[in-house]
């Protein structure tokens, strides 16, 4: 319960927290151990499935659940009608018939059950935008994706199709969760079917293409490979800044990781694109899933400069 204020913002700085708190520093240490807690970027913040377990005795966290499947609702309407395209928060809010500040509580949590593919950094920006997934096409109701999400806790993918054997990651979150949970929503929708039937070269091929669709849908570019990325993270007039390149570290981040977008592009999805060989293995498929992930999860991360 100490640690419920989390629920309302976008999380608690983490070191503040722990300060305050340092009687219950073993029992933080476990909840963040177990995937109670999500500690990313300096900040804490409660897992949807956690708040699933306390909404009953929390109040708060009811009103929480209660916006996210009212949004749900919302955006599923909006995918109905320009499936694929991004929604500001703007127009959000007034279909939504809620204040813009209100609806920004609900939006990690939609993310995290992959129901939106990605959203703006900061929220409050002007510009600000989110963009829905075809997931929510799958589910009536944002409560059928919760009781999905539970059936994956409950009955392992392993469990369901034995010839998919999925890496453990029991060090990182103190249990058997399998190597989907470290997936990208977006590329957890694209790529993540084909992975589970079989179809290796596919989901690594979708993965990467879907990196490069969210490139595009955050910058509004109609580019591809090289001459996307040189775009959207030039140094001189970026879209996009991973960090601050005004800094040698800064500077170092955007060029190392446009190389690696580059590198993604043709070592990756130009080999895989152009034939129908490949040498992919069930556990090597699973480690290009969670590479392009990690880049989906930057260029979320990044400030947008212009669109």
């Amino acid at each position: 319960m100490i640690f419920i204020g989390s629920v309302s913002s976008a999380g608690l700085n983490a070191q503040k927290f722990r300060a305050e708190h340092h009687e219950h520093l073993d029992l933080i240490d476990s909840l963040v151990s177990s995937g109670y807690i999500e500690s990313r970027d300096g900040k804490y913040s409660l897992k949807l499935m956690t708040l699933t377990e306390i909404a009953d005795s929390t109040p708060q966290v009811g009103s929480l659940l209660n916006l996210c499947e009212h949004l749900f609702d919302v955006l599923r309407q909006a995918y109905k009608s320009k499936p694929g395209e991004s929604i500001s928060l703007d127009e959000l809010s007034k279909l939504a018939d809620l204040p813009r500040q209100n609806i920004y509580a609900g939006i990690r949590y939609l993310s995290e059950a992959s129901v939106i593919c990605s959203y703006s950094t900061d929220l409050s920006a002007i510009d600000a935008f989110l963009t829905p997934a075809e997931k929510l096409l799958r589910h009536q109701s944002f409560g059928q994706v919760i009781e999905e999400m539970r059936s994956w806790n409950s009955n392992p993918a392993t469990a369901q199709n034995p010839s998919v054997p999925f890496t453990k990651v029991s060090p990182l979150f103190g249990n058997d969760l399998a190597f989907e949970y470290l997936l990208n929503p977006a590329i957890a929708e694209h790529a993540l079917p084909q992975y589970k039937d079989g179809h290796l070269r596919n989901a690594v091929l979708d993965s990467i293409i879907a990196v490069f669709d969210l490139i595009r849908n955050k910058t509004g570019l109609s580019e591809d490979g090289d001459e996307l990325v040189g775009k959207a993270f030039s140094l001189s007039d970026p879209y996009l800044v991973l960090s601050e390149i005004d800094t040698e570290s800064g500077k170092n981040d955007q060029k190392g990781f446009m190389q690696i977008f580059k590198g993604a592009y043709q070592g990756i999805r130009n080999t895989k694109a152009h034939s129908l060989t490949h040498d992919l293995t069930q556990i090597k498929a699973a480690q290009y899933l969670v590479l392009a992930s990690l880049l989906a999860r930057r260029i979320e991360e990044a400030k947008l400069m212009k669109k």
